[in-house]
């Protein structure tokens, strides 16, 4: 009897969840069948890649003529491009049914959309080993329908890719803390980490901090064990298998851009040549140039923008789309805002019992966790920050959304914090987390009917209008 019962729980948990992923991938789809064609940051630049790779299945130069934009002087081709080798591939696939202009740029974004969908996978995964199931539903609803997230799902970028390479690696941390370190942990922590180098650079930090926590946490299991070649050999089998993944990608950039391996100094070389005059690198104007703090540019309006850097970075991070010129409702942006920081800031409750790395028995794996969550939740908005002091002024929420699974993860903390001292019944605890659940699914299905839908009705929607590419 025991048993069935528990099959059963089984059962409609496991139900529950495959309709949870099938509505948003309706919802992501809802979101990236309303834009036409570079509604959304440089989609048009982006696409341009996928759609060279599907017309002539091979990869092209960064400083290729057929994708290098006029004004820029570059192409996105300098920069990783899986997420567009893919797209190509769909592409292909649906060419086979329609060639219609829009059904294959749907083809495209379809990556996106899977990448969203495969965030909440692993995310979820990741709060059911951290949390209660209460809190694992609020860790992961909130990764996945934050409004600034769910939009990356909707264009061709490797933005939403990034996002579920960075879901893919801390589940690999947390199974290799909790099951120790073996081959399959190990792979997933491999290809996770690959995903992330083939995806964007301002993910990168996560890598930084795999080798701090699988270096850590390896030798820790090596320790208990007496068995030192598990270091070298789980050592050496990441290591190797990450090169498979990732140096064809590098050795070809080495090769054509004269041993510059991430492309950038070759990218900045390209917009000189042919950017038009006043965005070449040489003409541009910062904050450094003009000889600002980086305070100073943080914490104040710069150009023609009204508001400060963080503030603007931290709506958009929240969400406003388009070219940011859509935003939400200055309540809806607020409260985002203060639901973040105010979960965040209740870690302060117990900052020993999360941050510490040693107790009476040594290191504590936990602490190593969160001291390498934290870091990888600093990183993107430094990386963020010093490009838009040194190289190009560009306030934008999205190149800091790599730290969304870190930063959620630390705000659910918080709230646990909280309600875990101050409601001491575990059924009303859970029915506050179902509460905030779908308090947050609510207030981004609004967001989509009051502020996104609305920027673009005049998108006809129809079956017929996606076949014959009507968009």
């Amino acid at each position: 009897m025991q048993k069935r019962t528990e099959k059963n729980r089984i059962k409609r948990e496991t139900l529950l969840e495959i309709l949870f992923f099938l509505a948003l991938f309706f919802l992501y789809f809802m979101w990236a069948r309303i834009q036409p064609l570079n509604a959304s940051p440089d989609e048009k630049m982006r696409y341009q890649i996928a759609e060279y790779i599907y017309q002539n299945w091979s990869l092209p130069r960064g400083d290729d003529p057929a994708i290098r934009d006029p004004m820029w002087g570059i192409s996105y081709a300098f920069s990783p491009i899986l997420d567009y080798m893919i797209a190509a591939v769909f592409m292909k696939l649906v060419s086979f049914v329609t060639t219609s202009a829009f059904a294959l740029l749907m083809a495209a974004r379809l990556v996106s959309i899977f990448c969203g969908v495969a965030t909440a996978f692993f995310a979820l995964r990741i709060g059911k080993r951290l949390f209660d199931d209460s809190k694992a539903w609020l860790f992961v609803v909130f990764i996945s329908t934050m409004p600034g997230a769910v939009f990356v799902t909707s264009y061709v970028n490797t933005d939403a890719m990034a996002l579920m390479a960075t879901a893919m690696i801390v589940y690999a941390w947390v199974l290799g803390i909790q099951d120790g370190w073996n081959y399959k942990n190990c792979t997933l922590l491999s290809v996770g980490i690959g995903v992330c180098a083939l995806s964007y650079y301002n993910a990168y930090g996560f890598i930084l901090c795999s080798i701090l926590l699988f270096g850590s946490t390896l030798l820790m299991q090596s320790k208990e064990k007496g068995e030192y070649k598990v270091f070298l050999k789980f050592g050496a089998f990441v290591t190797v298998f990450v090169l498979i993944l990732i140096g064809w990608w590098f050795v070809r950039n080495y090769m054509l851009y004269d041993g510059d391996l991430l492309g950038r100094n070759a990218s900045a070389i390209c917009a000189q040549k042919y950017a038009s005059p006043g965005l070449k690198p040489s003409d541009k104007q910062t904050p450094m140039s003009e000889g600002l703090t980086l305070f100073e540019m943080l914490s104040r309006p710069y150009g023609s923008v009204t508001i400060s850097w963080v503030e603007l970075v931290s709506r958009s991070f929240v969400g406003r789309f388009g070219s940011l010129d859509i935003a939400m409702p200055a309540w809806i942006e607020n409260n985002y805002m203060d639901f973040i920081k105010f979960g965040v800031l209740l870690v302060l409750i117990h900052p020993v019992r999360t941050f510490a790395l040693k107790n009476k028995d040594g290191f504590r794996k936990d602490g190593i966790f969160n001291w390498c969550m934290l870091i990888a939740m600093i990183i993107p908005n430094l990386l963020n920050a010093w490009y838009s002091y040194s190289s190009d002024y560009q306030p934008q929420g999205r190149y800091s959304l790599p730290m969304l699974v870190a930063l959620t993860y630390f705000m659910v903390v918080g709230y646990g914090n909280l309600f875990d001292e101050l409601v001491r019944s575990v059924k009303v605890r859970k029915n506050v987390y179902r509460v905030l659940c779908f308090l947050v699914i609510g207030l981004s299905v609004y967001v989509y009917l009051t502020v996104f839908w609305p920027a673009y009705m005049t998108v006809p929607f129809g079956i017929g209008a996606f076949l014959t590419g009507a968009a």
